[in-house]
């Protein structure tokens, strides 16, 4: 009966939702709100009991016989029908999930009103229902089932440090600091990178290298130099080098391996095994070195540690490293301030705990009358330790802007650490409301850059707002690290383009692509926030997360210019 029920309500929408409309809707809006409930107390009415075995029914928490009984209820009783939508679109009206795909505008592309919004509450609350509830099985899942879910989870290992370290990414996948490594290969072209493996071995490897992820105990060395440390935890530990295996019984030891198959090995302390083509393992203790060629070893003279890469010499190579970067970003922010094509620039430097002003460091414009006003965030250390940076964490934290003028083109960038997307969308720089030409620029919660623009402001949304998507760029991994994001956007084409790290992201999809953008408004606007959401329910916007650095040019920089600022920025 439920079943039959949900297909005549869905039936009414198919003029009203698109095919991606009704999943967003079935996905995101079906979860139990009436688990809020106390399921444990005796119903004292009808309609108390029917409130009840809807909690049940949509939680999950069914069981047959309450099943039947509703069954019973919606087939026989038309106010047990409406008491059933009634609940499910408290459901729907209560739940702030939402696809990240689609932005805030589309929440309010159907009012929740008359024949609607009894269709859209049934409609999600009926057909969101696992397949599990119809079979009469769990929704959980056997142990056996979350076990393999648990099995299937990615990362072998764990970018811990780095100092001047340069990947080669084959897949454009970014590398560095946090970055959980899934089995495969990778390439250090130069620098110093610690790899912590999941098993609890430790590497320190030197560029250039070439080394091959095999599981959380096991990895391979084409080339290059690392220094292991191995604690008794992680006794097995594996590395491979030409045709030898070498196996640590727990210690600490140097490898070299060259791509003509030969290398050398030199253990500190503890014992390694190592078994070359002929099978017969070679047992090697602390003090002791051995050259490697052609899947056979040999022993030589014991080698100094110094020639192998150590944490210390990576934690070394941030600090100078550090020190030279900030230098050299410093010098370039103050060139970029005398563009005359921007609008306004914000170093963010020299801030205290005290600070409540962004001063706007750019030489042309309106100087000082584009401050910024800061609002709740914490002053924070930026990229490097010698540079401040504001902390967007609270519901309330922001930097209130007062930006005028209309703009046939432009261009937004921003040096962001992002710690989490917690929020289905993440303020970057909003306008207060989305009236005519104003922009939104935001991060959806599945590491999608967002930028959307409307001639007519909230007029018609579907049929004059023009929205941009790019592929996603940030997965929880990444957590912590500095990105250097931008969009450069032409009014009267439909140019826009998203970069990362300097590098053009490709789009993903969006609204009305192919329309011409419209001439640009800033007006009142927030980084970091969203302060005058024009509806009710909207939810909340805040960056969790660091800016240090942002810029607004009344032009579209080119890919090369956009480049350079990350070339002259990158931590």
């Amino acid at each position: 009966m439920i079943v039959s029920i949900a297909e005549s309500v869905w039936g009414k929408l198919e003029d009203e939702f698109c095919a991606e409309m009704k999943l967003f809707w079935a996905i995101e809006h079906w979860s139990g709100v009436f688990s809020l409930m106390d399921d444990n107390r005796q119903p004292e009415s009808t309609e108390e009991r029917l409130r009840s075995l809807a909690s049940a029914h949509l939680d999950g928490r069914i069981d047959d016989a309450e099943f039947e009984e509703l069954q019973g209820c919606l087939a026989s009783d038309e106010a047990a029908r409406s008491i059933y939508t009634e609940c499910a679109r408290l459901d729907a009206g209560l739940r702030e999930e939402g696809n990240s795909g689609f932005s805030e505008e589309d929440s309010i592309r159907f009012p929740i009103t008359g024949w609607n919004a009894l269709a859209i509450a049934a409609a999600l609350a009926l057909l969101a229902i696992p397949a599990a509830i119809w079979m009469g099985k769990s929704p959980q899942g056997s142990e056996a089932e979350l076990a393999a879910q648990d099995e299937s989870i990615p990362g072998v290992a764990v970018i811990t440090a780095e100092a001047c370290a340069i990947w080669a990414a084959e897949d454009d996948r970014i590398l560095g600091e946090g970055t959980a490594l899934e089995p495969g290969v990778y390439t250090l072209e130069e620098g110093l990178a610690q790899i912590d493996f999941f098993g609890g071995a430790s590497i320190s490897l030197s560029g250039p290298a070439k080394i091959q992820l095999v599981n959380r105990d096991a990895a391979i060395l084409y080339e290059g130099r690392l220094k292991a440390n191995v604690p008794p935890a992680a006794r097995g530990f594996e590395i491979r080098t030409g045709e030898i295996l070498l196996e640590d019984l727990g210690t600490s030891f140097g490898l070299a391996a060259t791509s003509e198959g030969k290398g050398e090995l030199v253990v500190f302390d503890g014992e390694v095994r190592a078994t070359g083509k002929d099978g017969r393992p070679v047992m090697v203790y602390g003090g002791d070195s051995l050259q490697l060629a052609n899947g056979e070893t040999s022993k030589q003279e014991f080698k100094d540690a110094g020639t192998f890469p150590d944490i210390e010499d990576v934690v070394a190579g941030v600090g100078s490293h550090e020190e030279a970067r900030y230098l050299a970003w410093n010098e370039a922010s103050q060139e970029l301030r005398k563009d005359p094509r921007l609008v306004a620039y914000y170093d963010f430097e020299n801030l205290s705990a005290i600070s409540r002003r962004l001063k706007n460091r750019a030489i042309s414009g309106l100087g000082s009358e584009l401050d910024g006003g800061i609002v709740g965030a914490r002053v924070a250390e930026g990229r490097w330790g010698q540079k401040t940076a504001l902390d967007f964490r609270s519901e309330g934290d922001r930097v209130r802007f007062q930006i005028p003028g209309r703009f046939k083109a432009i261009t937004l960038f921003a040096w962001v650490r992002i710690d989490a997307l917690d929020r289905r969308l993440n303020s970057l720089f909003l306008t207060d409301y989305f009236d005519e030409n104003e922009i939104h620029w935001q991060i959806s919660r599945d590491g999608v850059l967002h930028f959307a623009s409307s001639p007519m402001g909230t007029v018609d949304l579907e049929k004059h707002t023009r929205r941009h998507f790019s592929v996603p760029f940030w997965e929880p991994s990444m957590s912590g690290r500095w990105f250097l994001l931008a969009t450069t956007a032409e009014s009267g084409g439909n140019k826009l383009t998203h970069y990362v790290n300097g590098k053009p992201l490709a789009i993903s999809g969006g609204n009305l692509m192919e329309k011409p953008l419209p001439v640009m408004r800033i007006g009142e606007a927030d980084l970091g926030n969203w302060s005058e959401p024009i509806w009710p329910n909207s939810s909340i916007r805040t960056l969790n997360g660091r800016i240090d650095e942002f810029g607004i040019f009344q032009e579209a920089l080119s890919a090369e210019e956009i480049q350079q600022i990350y070339q002259q920025g990158k931590p």
